[in-house]
């Protein structure tokens, strides 16, 4: 599809699969029903071995739902600076040759680079000289990232480094993306960022994911009650911490009623199940990686009793906003979460508040859950209310339309374009 006016944009995304990124695909789906050809460069598919499934070799281009998605091979570093020096080099030099590929091709006017990482600004720098104007899209605190991930003198050099790397981010900016409130102040202050040229686009499900299913009860597996987890497995996650859980509820209280469902993948995901089978937990927990099959992730939810969010506070964790708060709040579930500024924001009345960093005070808070089938399906019905009302991705879509309209006015081809005029 050729764009409008000289509208084409190009996403790139390096943590994740375009197609399979709620919000980077929703933003896409969005800017190309405003009448953009959206170009998404991303990691090719990556199969459970955490592999890119295509044994190293550089993918065709493919046309998905309207947009085209140009994928490169890597290997996602798990653990370790080395290994996230890998990732990150090979990503940077991966990344500039589609961007390269995709410029030659036709030339697109507005360029977006989501993060994390944030390393991406001599591209944006790039391509900005050759009048193509730059979005951020802010979906983490890259500095924050890096400071839970290492300690010690290293990870304080390391975390200086990614502070310059966001600032530079920054710099090479036209506009940004913030996914709340929280985000929109750190790059109006930290930043730098015009506050005219930052929107606040927040993280809701599409219409397609706001139609709760019926439960399956087979997936409770003979348990009279299923809690679930959905999500990256990082070691900001509470991944960790979550497992720490089931052990108190399990051993201490007893309770051999429950599955837990962890549905997700990441660093530290091994780790945790490493735990589980080290206290002789496995019985009790289901982990069947990234749930890609979106009918069977929504069913998962649905016939879940309680949803679980154990992310802690952290400085990362507490100006964040989650996903899988909104889509357990579109299913209209129950959501079990410590006290978060940010995902007290979005969740309100659909959760109930644990204080951070306490694995037995979420124990205890999530048996008290299960015994009140009546809170439970009110906390459910104001979550969903809430999504319909405010939340859902349909109402970020005009803040994003009026972003890459600034963005546009902002690339060198349409100043050409209003001057000839």
């Amino acid at each position: 599809m050729q764009g409008a006016n000289g509208r084409r944009a190009l996403i790139v995304v390096e943590n994740s699969y375009g197609p399979r990124d709620t919000r980077v695909w929703s933003e896409a789906q969005t800017l190309r029903e405003g009448g953009w050809e959206v170009v998404v460069v991303c990691p090719a598919f990556q199969d459970g071995s955490g592999g890119t499934g295509h044994d190293g070799a550089w993918p065709r281009p493919e046309e998905i739902e309207g947009v085209t998605v140009h994928t490169f091979p890597l290997t996602p570093a798990e653990r370790g600076i080395r290994g996230y020096v890998a990732e990150y080099a090979t990503a940077l030099w991966r990344v500039a040759a589609c961007v390269r590929k995709v410029w030659r091709e036709r030339p697109f006017s507005v360029i977006q680079f989501c993060n994390p990482p944030d390393i991406f600004f001599p591209i944006a720098l790039a391509y900005k000289a050759r009048g193509a104007s730059a979005v951020f899209d802010h979906h983490d605190l890259f500095p924050e990232v890096v400071r839970g991930r290492f300690g010690g003198l290293v990870g304080t050099v390391l975390y200086r480094l990614a502070a310059l790397a966001e600032r530079l981010t920054f710099r090479s900016t036209d506009v940004v993306l913030s996914t709340n409130a929280s985000y929109r102040a750190i790059a109006i202050s930290r930043g730098m960022v015009p506050t005219e040229r930052v929107f606040v686009v927040r993280n809701g499900p599409r219409a397609e994911m706001l139609a709760p299913t019926d439960p399956v009860p087979s997936l409770k597996r003979g348990f009279r009650y299923m809690a679930c987890y959905v999500g990256l497995m990082s070691q900001q996650d509470g991944v960790l911490e979550m497992a720490d859980m089931v052990r108190h509820v399990v051993r201490e209280r007893g309770r051999q009623d429950i599955l837990f469902a962890l549905l997700g993948d990441g660093a530290v995901r091994q780790e945790t199940l490493d735990r589980i089978h080290d206290w002789d937990l496995d019985e009790y927990v289901i982990a069947p990686g990234m749930v890609r099959d979106r009918l069977l992730l929504r069913q998962y939810i649905c016939t879940s009793d309680v949803c679980l969010s154990p992310e802690t506070s952290s400085a990362l964790n507490d100006r964040s906003t989650f996903i899988k708060v909104g889509e357990y709040m579109a299913m209209g579930k129950p959501i079990l979460a410590y006290e978060l500024p940010e995902t007290r924001y979005t969740a309100q009345g659909a959760a109930y508040y644990v204080n951070s960093g306490t694995p037995e005070a979420y124990a205890d808070a999530l048996l008290d859950l299960l015994a009140d089938p009546a809170r439970r399906e009110e906390m459910g019905r104001q979550g969903r209310e809430r999504m319909l009302r405010e939340l859902a991705w349909e109402h970020q879509k005009p803040s994003l339309l009026e972003a890459y309209q600034l963005a546009l006015a902002r690339s060198r081809a349409s100043r050409r374009r209003y001057s000839a005029a």
